[in-house]
């Protein structure tokens, strides 16, 4: 994380507005991802928008009615992006979760088309937000799991590559891109997050992205357990004394159990 984004991060005081500016700022989860914006990008944004986050602040009720209907973390990650698009002079949202269907088989969605003011251009833009604990330090983007360990690291991000950003590709949704003059000039892989690491590791996946640690036993009694939609910057404790974890210092830790450790080693 950034110095500017964990100095902003420190001001805000709505929970749903500091999820807000970590949406837009955080680093990405993986540091050399082809497609993906690079983190300076992500704090251009930041620097532009946040004399409004900083308003927003003050005055939350639109961006809580805006992110309301979505109680799941990927949905609410995209509503958060979805909610800056609408309200940022610099673009205009052409497609929201355009789904594309072929005698009836749905052939994908695009999260978003957008027009960038400033670059006068079509964006693809797809985008996730993930939560991954690295079993094994050797070869470890392939051995990093989700809780649920039948989510994994590689296989999201080649499916966010090679399926969701080649929608546009596709020989019966090329076509109609062209006819609405809707072909995109440029595509942003944005996937963030943040990998969970066992203690004492010393290689990490990305330099730059969000780390945490993970482990069997029970954090410590400063540690608060947080509900799925303070996983990004927490403030949303939760009585489940399970899974995710964080700590006045801002220290993440993750509990698991011995099912799924072993569930994670071959």
């Amino acid at each position: 994380m950034s110095t500017a984004l964990s100095s902003l991060l420190a001001q805000l005081k709505d929970a749903t507005v500091r999820d807000l500016a970590w949406a837009l700022a955080s680093p990405n989860l993986l540091s050399d991802s082809i497609l993906a914006p690079d983190n300076d990008w992500y704090q251009r944004l930041l620097n532009d928008y946040q004399p409004r986050l900083l308003a927003l602040d003050q005055q939350p009720t639109v961006l809580h009615l805006h992110c309301a209907p979505h109680r799941r973390l990927g949905l609410y990650f995209e509503a958060l992006w979805h909610f800056f698009l609408l309200d940022s002079p610099r673009f205009q949202v052409l497609a929201h979760n355009w789904q594309q269907v072929l005698d009836g088989t749905t052939l994908g969605a695009f999260d978003f088309l957008v027009w960038d003011q400033q670059s006068q251009r079509v964006e693809h833009w797809e985008l996730a937000v993930k939560f991954y604990l690295v079993s094994q330090q050797a070869d470890a983007v392939d051995h990093a799991f989700g809780i649920n360990p039948r989510d994994k690291l590689r296989r999201k991000h080649q499916h966010m590559l090679n399926s969701q950003l080649m929608l546009g590709n596709h020989p019966y949704v090329a076509p109609k891109l062209a006819a609405q003059g809707l072909i995109p000039q440029h595509k942003r892989l944005i996937l963030k997050g943040r990998l969970y690491y066992p203690p004492h590791a010393q290689h990490f996946i990305s330099a730059t992205g969000e780390r945490g640690q993970w482990g069997t036993a029970p954090p410590s009694a400063a540690f608060r357990a947080q509900h799925k939609l303070g996983w990004m910057t927490g403030g949303r404790v939760s009585a489940d004394r399970r899974q995710n974890f964080i700590d006045p210092e801002g220290n993440w830790y993750i509990q698991v159990d011995e099912a799924w450790l072993a569930s994670t080693q071959n």
